[in-house]
């Protein structure tokens, strides 16, 4: 039976594009207090530097029913697929999530991540 998840390089380094950042920076800036979160694209090399060149938000999931987690599935998969038509870097290599008064994990946020591992 194969592996599920291939062995990795380990990465020593995470180098974090200043645009890329300045997006994070602005979404969760814009949504405070509600939390937010969203997907960071780039490359590992093997160098062990990890490239964030990218990062996109994930829509708003106040109303959290399946057929929202679907949409933004969906949404999530199709964002890809756009920034990989203009030669963005579309691998997805981690998440943010915004924190407001130390909450720091949402069931939102840990349903995008197991999904996202489901669809590799």
């Amino acid at each position: 039976m194969a592996a599920i998840f291939e062995p990795v390089e380990r990465i020593d380094k995470v180098q974090l594009d200043g645009l890329a950042l300045l997006k994070i920076v602005k979404h969760c800036h814009e949504s405070l207090p509600q939390m937010v979160t969203g997907s960071l694209l780039g490359l590992a090399n093997e160098t062990g530097v990890l490239e964030v060149t990218h990062a996109f938000p994930f829509p708003d999931s106040a109303d959290a029913t399946p057929s929202n987690d679907e949409a933004g599935q969906d949404f999530q998969l199709e964002m890809m697929r756009m920034l990989r038509e203009v030669n963005v870097d579309n691998n997805c290599v981690g998440w943010y999530q915004s924190m407001y008064l130390g909450s720091y994990s949402t069931s939102s946020f840990l349903e995008n991540q197991l999904s996202s591992i489901v669809w590799t």
